[in-house]
């Protein structure tokens, strides 16, 4: 059954049945904040919109102990799958689930404990301090929730359920929206509220997407397979280059509102909210054609069906050029329109709508590239390639943003601060090319000199 739909069946419809509910499910996931600051600067302000984006860092971390062991694990586990080693792919799954657990509970009693000092550290003014730190305090004790969430529906896709996740997101998003309604519109529990609408979504999306692994009859389950922590070195190593996506994210919103707090002062961060909250919609639905297409790629590469990895991947980079042209459209011709969203008061908060459409509209360009590298260094973490992953993410996320937003400014003012982003990709979509080209050059390599190992990685000789 799973060889039929990963790697036997249609590629057109298994490409299809796995990037649309990824692309659903990641955009929803990733968009739980969003929707808090949306319901916060509706019912409570734009500063308690704010204080949610000094806070997303700290999100962020619980996003990069997630995606660390999932993005891992499931590119082994899929791996192991197409290569025939089922035993091996139930133990990294049942030692991922008690790995992930355990980190995630670390990270919650450091949240719980360090809220305010997180806050401050995160550069949080008075007027954001004791909102941002309650975001902090109240999600900490959702991490291993979420964590478990994103490992139980990712493990849903090499299981052949695609559809599992994607509906656990759904479910989630009526239940957040619902929820911040309820506990910020009605009960007035401003960023309190928000907190826990999103925690409580996150629960909810974890039932659905763990039903399947509660059946026996299940190839990856709950109950079968050896603990192996050891396993768990080549799952992080793998997975690392999601953390630092993650953590590339933390710290470009870090350096942003510290820039922009400086530059144009709560405003600034507030337009730089609302330009990052439109644009992760746009970088969501890439990632989830990223997640979407791990199952295929893995599974075929271990089964050592290029052919059918070569055309997901093209597949891959014609989508998210697509949906990179329909984001820049939007943002420049209706921007205007999607930030006022995000204000209760347009009339009042004129001068942050003008600076964040201005913004948006320069930020927009990236999106022209941004999908090139997020599927590249999707590719290859599915295949197991870690450092040409890491080495992409680090560059677009950290080394080119540092480097843009320290010297653009200068020249630009704060006009430089939104080029930032389009020149970090630019930057690094020559170094993606350059490692596929020594991918290239490696496989022709080891196609003459040695079987590929497909348990493990491209650069091994069996």
């Amino acid at each position: 059954m799973l060889e039929n739909k990963l790697g036997e069946g249609n590629l057109i419809k298994v490409f299809l049945a796995n990037v649309i509910p990824a692309i659903i499910s990641m955009v929803i996931g990733g968009a739980q904040p969003i929707i808090d600051g949306l319901f916060l600067g509706k019912f409570a302000g734009i500063n308690s919109m704010a204080s949610v984006n000094i806070a997303g860092p700290f999100m962020q971390i619980i996003f990069a102990v997630s995606f660390i062991t999932c993005t891992g694990a499931i590119s082994m586990i899929g791996r192991c799958l197409g290569s025939g080693k089922q035993e091996k792919a139930q133990s990294v799954f049942r030692t991922a689930v008690i790995f992930i657990t355990i980190i995630s509970i670390l990270v919650t009693i450091f949240g719980a404990i360090f809220s305010r000092q997180i806050a401050r550290l995160l550069k949080a003014t008075d007027l954001l301090v004791d909102d941002s730190a309650m975001y902090i305090f109240v999600i900490s004790f959702f991490a291993p929730i979420i964590s478990n969430m994103y490992l139980t529906g990712f493990t849903d896709r090499t299981l052949g359920k695609p559809n599992q996740y994607m509906f656990g997101a759904i479910i989630s998003l009526f239940a957040n929206c619902l929820l911040d309604y309820l506990l910020i519109g009605v009960c007035n529990f401003g960023v309190l509220g928000g907190a826990l609408a999103t925690g409580l979504s996150y629960l909810i999306a974890l039932a659905i997407c763990s039903i399947p692994l509660f059946k026996k009859s299940s190839i990856i389950n709950f109950y079968k397979g050896k603990i192996n922590f050891r396993l768990m070195l080549s799952v992080v190593a793998n997975g690392s280059s999601e953390a630092v996506v993650c953590g590339s994210t933390a710290i470009s919103v870090f350096v942003f509102n510290s820039t922009l707090l400086k530059v144009a002062g709560e405003g600034g961060v507030a337009a730089f909210t609302i330009i990052n909250y439109i644009a992760t919609f746009g970088a969501l639905a890439m990632f989830g054609i990223s997640d979407g297409i791990n199952a295929i790629i893995s599974y075929n590469f271990g089964a050592n069906k290029m052919k059918r990895v070569v055309k997901t991947f093209i597949s891959a980079l014609v989508l998210n050029l697509v949906i990179g042209l329909i984001v820049f459209l939007l943002v420049f011709f209706a921007g205007d329109k999607l930030i006022q969203m995000f204000s209760a008061d347009p009339q009042k908060d004129v001068e942050i709508i003008k600076m964040a459409f201005h913004g948006a509209k320069i930020y927009a360009v990236a999106f022209f590239l941004i999908g090139f590298n997020i599927v590249g260094s999707g590719f290859f973490t599915a295949i197991g390639g870690a450092l040409s992953s890491v080495i992409i993410s680090t560059s677009r996320g950290i080394v080119w943003i540092l480097v843009g937003i320290n010297t653009l400014p200068i020249w630009f003012g704060i006009d430089g601060i939104w080029w930032t982003f389009p020149f970090a990709e630019i930057c690094t979509i020559l170094i993606t090319i350059t490692l596929f080209a020594i991918f290239i050059i490696k496989r022709k390599k080891i196609n003459k000199q040695s079987k590929i190992d497909t348990n493990c990685n491209i650069y091994e000789k069996k």
